[in-house]
């Protein structure tokens, strides 16, 4: 075998290994966006918790809200009356 022969041989095989680690680099990083990609879809259960205690609360404020606003229109309209008279 030539000295060219001999180089080609050995430039395809270090070819092949580069490839070979390409796929496998590949491969990895496709796994690690896999895992990721779980991880953001399944909910943290403190964040949920957070969340839903969240709601609970932002509920309760709204229903306290509607009450005062009630009561102010009260007063406003009797105050409105008070001041026609």
């Amino acid at each position: 075998m030539s000295k060219l022969d001999e180089a080609e041989q050995r430039l395809q095989r270090a070819v092949a290994g580069l490839e070979e680690a390409a796929r496998a680099v590949a491969s990895s990083a496709q796994s690690a966006v896999s895992k990721e990609e779980n991880a953001a879809a399944a909910p943290d259960p403190a964040v949920a918790a957070a969340l839903e205690t969240a709601q609970a609360r932002n509920a309760e404020l709204e229903d306290v809200n509607t009450v005062v606003a009630q009561r102010l229109d009260g007063a406003i309209t009797r105050i409105k009356t008070i001041l026609e008279d």
